[in-house]
């Protein structure tokens, strides 16, 4: 096989997110698998945002159903290559869906830049897509909040902050003063029961995963 993978193989990635076609899973409400992520925010020595830098941890039973794919594929290629192709894939679709990654600045949504920098490894036995997401302008915060979140539109998969690390968010040449705090979902009951009636081949209403997501915040002082 040449530099792409076989037919087989990029079935798994179509869609919004590459999961969505192998979770075979038995259960009757959303979600049907979940993703464990950390982010690292980045500053300019402005002390500008200019970057989110993620790490999305796939679920034990997706990475294996994943892994096992690749491994039986056609082809001469090391699994490290296949991964490589693979999180080739996935940057082309998230590219089609904003990222599943949402900002904002004291009220305002903020704009995103074109996915760089990604790589795709096994975590011991989970799979794990880590990548940058640049604003796409240097952003001063000024003394307001930024916020995001990361969500899959359908909540066909969960996101989640990954609780085996101690900082789930971390800052990388923030100013003095600055600090991150995760803000829990809290859903309208009215909502989880939405989730809860659908089925694993039903269609969600647009928008029911923003409601199920954790956010992510900094702050900085005024300059």
């Amino acid at each position: 096989m040449s530099g792409r993978l076989t037919f087989r193989e990029r079935r798994v990635c179509d869609g919004l997110l590459l999961v969505a076609l192998l979770m075979p899973l038995p259960a009757a409400a959303h979600p049907h698998g979940w993703v464990d992520y950390r982010v690292t925010l980045h500053f300019d020595d402005q002390a500008h945002v200019v970057a989110l830098e993620q790490a999305w941890k796939m679920d034990p039973f997706y990475s294996l159903t994943l892994t096992e794919e690749l491994a039986r594929a056609e082809g001469e290629e090391s699994m490290e290559e296949r991964l490589d192709m693979l999180g080739q894939e996935i940057a082309q679709n998230l590219g089609r869906s904003n990222y599943l990654t949402h900002v904002a600045h004291d009220g305002e949504n903020v704009s995103l830049g074109q996915l760089r920098d990604y790589t795709t490894r096994l975590d011991g036995q989970r799979l794990e897509f880590s990548f940058i997401v640049p604003l796409a302008e240097p952003l001063a915060l000024d003394g307001s909040p930024l916020t995001w979140k990361v969500y899959d539109d359908t909540y066909y998969i969960e996101f989640l902050y990954d609780e085996d690390v101690a900082e789930p968010i971390t800052l990388r040449n923030a100013p003095e003063g600055c600090a991150s705090r995760v803000i829990a979902a809290d859903p309208d009951p009215q909502k989880v029961a939405e989730a809860a009636a659908l089925d694993i081949d039903a269609d969600a209403p647009g928008g029911l995963g923003r409601f199920f997501a954790e956010a992510g915040e900094v702050t900085c002082p005024a300059r």
